[in-house]
């Protein structure tokens, strides 16, 4: 008996635990493109964002609308008091989540941000280690200026920017294609000085670590030309400290000792 009643009690504490989480949330009328019910941005980031949204969707005709939200939520209420619709983006913020950031995306969105854009700009901005170092203002700010950016271009499947260790990553990467491309170009025989043959071969390597993961990650999220130089910098400095390393193959043969 004691066992039906606890069990009882906990299906109850449930369902009102379920209902409170679930209430019916008061919006603010008339509608407003960013409702903090978070309670997370301060009078100047609202406007700086409510600008930002209306300046986007009257030049492209993209909606985009920020929800920040605690326990409480309005759930699909959103929906009708925005007029969601296949040209609407809903960036949410859930203050009590780890990584706070969630999208709704409208279908005429996808073909010009994909999936992957989403999954990277959650994981740049959405992050535990940039939400404790920047606040979850400032990563609503810099998520709803990637879309601003990426919707003005035309669409984009890479976030713009490339955050510093990112970059660093890249940087590394350049660095040991040239180390690759250089030990790959020393001469074969005695004369032989430059070796075609060797870069030519090991191209798949050098070309993987420099292009693919070095300089493509920078070339498809900014136009800054100094960290593009600075890669390919890297790759030529690697190349030329392997190129000179002293190797067997090149080694002058000395005479035998008696």
């Amino acid at each position: 008996m004691i066992r039906v009643w606890m069990v009882t009690i906990t299906l109850l504490w449930s369902l009102l635990w379920v209902a409170s989480a679930n209430a019916e949330v008061t919006l603010p009328q008339p509608p407003v493109p960013v409702v903090d019910l978070g309670e997370q941005l301060s009078a100047k980031q609202k406007a700086l964002l409510t600008g930002e949204i209306a300046n986007l969707q009257k030049d492209s005709g993209f909606k985009v609308r920020v929800l920040t939200q605690k326990a409480e939520s309005p759930g699909r209420a959103v929906r009708p008091y925005w007029g969601l619709d296949e040209k609407s983006i809903l960036v949410v913020v859930n203050v009590y989540e780890n990584n706070p950031l969630d999208f709704n995306i409208g279908s005429d969105v996808r073909p010009k941000l994909p999936r992957v854009f989403w999954q990277e700009l959650q994981g740049r901005y959405g992050n535990q280690f940039y939400i404790q170092e920047h606040g979850r203002a400032q990563s609503l700010i810099e998520t709803v200026k990637a879309i601003d950016i990426s919707i003005r271009q035309g669409g984009r499947a890479s976030v713009p920017g490339i955050p510093a260790e990112h970059w660093a990553f890249t940087f590394v990467l350049s660095i040991c294609g040239g180390l690759v491309a250089g030990f790959a170009s020393h001469g074969r025989g005695e004369n032989e000085g430059f070796s075609w043959q060797g870069l030519l071969i090991s191209s798949p390597l050098w070309f993987i670590l420099f292009v693919a993961f070095g300089l493509g990650p920078v070339l498809t999220r900014t136009n800054d030309f100094v960290l593009i130089l600075e890669n390919i910098g890297g790759f030529l400095a690697g190349g030329l400290f392997a190129y000179l390393i002293p190797s067997p193959k090149r080694d002058t043969p000395g005479t035998n000792p008696s």
